[in-house]
């Protein structure tokens, strides 16, 4: 009882004995976004994209970057999987020849619309045709293939029907003397190398030295994609630098990923030569999920299914790649370059701006100055040189794209602080000895927040088209990773044969960027209370 008295003295009453419910700028601008459906749902779409993307990994879906090289430039499809797609390719291919031959016979009407398709580059309406013409033709026992033709179908069914793909999940050591079992990839890199040698029956010496060669080639071409144009001098002396920088723990590393590799690709071997026999003898049912003996002391735990079952509801690309894994993972690298790209560019600019525009003076002057210098360097230029210098990766994209983007922020909140230093709560906190890295991060920075709301969430759109635009010139991601920009970038070529390729990855992009738009609006009518378009 004496809690509830203390709670209720504490509680503000008016006039009226009424208790009177605090608000904040938080709970108001709330209160007021949800208003604005618009913004609701573009922030919804804002929350499922960033969801998708962080949580890609546990996603069912392909490895966005495993290629299949017979899988390349498959049409998106619900209900066929590859194979199927696969034979419909080469059918089409064997029926567009077979009308050129004059076996497959069409009427004059319908061949001149073919020709008419041909010169008009419009290559999928006359597949599409000869492949409808065709079946049709068979089913009515019009037209059969030639002998040739028919062996070429045969030898792809029989591909399809057989063909498997192999993941070696886990591989684990038991140890001889101690009989404990050891996960290989938590076990040190000699280690590794030693029961590696074991395995092949060969000197830990010679396989030590084969790894290192590898490791420095591996460098070496790593140091020649991002640095061309260089002496074979150069690239040695710069070869011991880059191994000096790495550490021997850092080349330790890639060492041991080489050797778990050549170790799975050894397991794979084995799995698949045990898998053809069950095949072969029709015991093999996928897929499989089992653990197989290598020898005595190595076992594994491997995956496998049917190479040609997978079924691609976005397409492939030019590489066999599914279409679908490698968006959602650009909108990984998408979505963070944008965010990280406004979050520094709107800090650098807040303290910058901030400072020059509380202290005035020359501090103002020499910060101004400087921002109105970097302002006449063309920003693209700047971008491209600085990727071209310290090579093309995603970490340089993202300093590259935030090196100068801060400019109008910080000459947006110099303005907001000049017009805010006079005001009386900022009187008041000097007069109470206020710091004055309070008065500018506790005070005036707040009021200005809904500028800054609105200028950080455009700045989002605007860093994933800059990177876009990178892409397309080829100094933005580059393979195996993928970015919306870049994905659309590669489309470009092809895009009359292969439109899904480019149409997918746009209206991802497009989506996303309507929402972030239409969810800064809202965010800038919440947080401005005087704001004109206030519900």
């Amino acid at each position: 009882m004496n809690l509830s008295l203390r709670k209720s003295e504490e509680q503000a009453i008016n006039e009226f004995d009424q208790v009177v419910v605090g608000n904040s700028l938080t709970k108001d601008a709330w209160r007021r976004l949800k208003k604005n459906k618009m913004a609701v749902i573009g922030m919804i779409v804002v929350i499922i994209y960033s969801l998708l993307a962080a949580f890609a990994m546990f996603l069912p879906i392909y490895p966005y970057d495993q290629i299949i090289l017979d899988h390349r430039h498959l049409p998106p499809s619900l209900t066929k999987n590859a194979g199927t797609l696969m034979m419909d390719a080469r059918l089409k291919d064997l029926y567009f020849k077979a009308w050129k031959g004059g076996s497959l016979i069409v009427t004059d009407q319908q061949s001149a619309q073919i020709k008419e398709w041909i010169a008009l580059n419009e290559t999928n309406k006359v597949w599409d045709f000869c492949l409808a013409e065709g079946q049709r033709q068979q089913q009515a026992g019009t037209f059969t293939f030639s002998a040739a033709d028919q062996r070429t179908i045969d030898r792809l069914q029989e591909k399809i029907d057989t063909e498997f793909l192999i993941n070696v999940d886990k591989v684990f050591f038991t140890d001889p003397q101690t009989h404990k079992t050891h996960n290989l990839a938590k076990m040190s890199y000699e280690e590794v190398l030693k029961i590696y040698a074991d395995l092949l029956g060969m000197d830990v010496a010679i396989i030590q030295e084969q790894v290192q060669s590898e490791v420095e080639s591996q460098v070496l071409n790593n140091y020649k994609a991002t640095t061309p144009d260089l002496s074979a001098e150069e690239y040695a002396a710069n070869l011991v630098l880059e191994l000096q920088a790495l550490g021997e723990k850092g080349v330790s590393a890639i060492a041991k990923t080489n050797v778990l590799g050549k170790v799975k690709t050894n397991i794979t071997r084995t799995a698949e030569r045990e898998l053809k026999r069950e095949i072969s003898e029709g015991s093999a049912h996928f897929p499989i999920d089992r653990q197989i003996q290598i020898n005595s002391s190595i076992k594994a735990d491997i995956t496998a299914t049917k190479k040609h079952d997978r079924r691609y509801y976005l397409g492939t690309d030019y590489s066999g790649r599914d279409m679908l894994s490698r968006i959602i993972y650009g909108g990984q690298v998408s979505i963070a370059i944008g965010l990280i790209g406004s979050l520094t560019s709107v800090l650098i600019g807040i303290i910058l701006g901030s400072i020059a525009g509380y202290l005035g003076g020359k501090v103002d002057f020499i910060l101004m100055r400087i921002v109105d210098i970097m302002y006449g360097l063309p920003y693209m230029l700047l971008v491209i040189i600085f990727m071209a210098i310290f090579g093309r990766n995603i970490m340089n994209l993202f300093v590259a794209l935030a090196m100068v983007s801060w400019l109008t922020v910080a000459r947006m909140v110099r303005g907001q602080i000049m017009s805010l230093k006079n005001s009386e709560y900022v009187e008041a906190a000097r007069s109470m000895g206020a710091s004055t890295g309070r008065i500018i991060f506790r005070h005036m920075v707040p009021n200005s927040l809904s500028v800054i709301i609105v200028y950080s969430t455009l700045r989002v759109p605007a860093f994933i088209m800059q990177e876009s635009f990178l892409s397309f010139l080829g100094l933005g991601v580059q393979a195996p990773f993928a970015s919306w920009g870049s994905l659309v970038g590669d489309a470009v070529n092809g895009m009359t044969l292969y439109p899904w390729k480019l149409i997918f990855p746009a209206i991802a992009m497009t989506i996303f960027l309507f929402a972030m738009n239409f969810f800064g609006d809202g965010l800038r009518d919440a947080f401005d209370p005087q704001s004109k378009n206030q519900l």
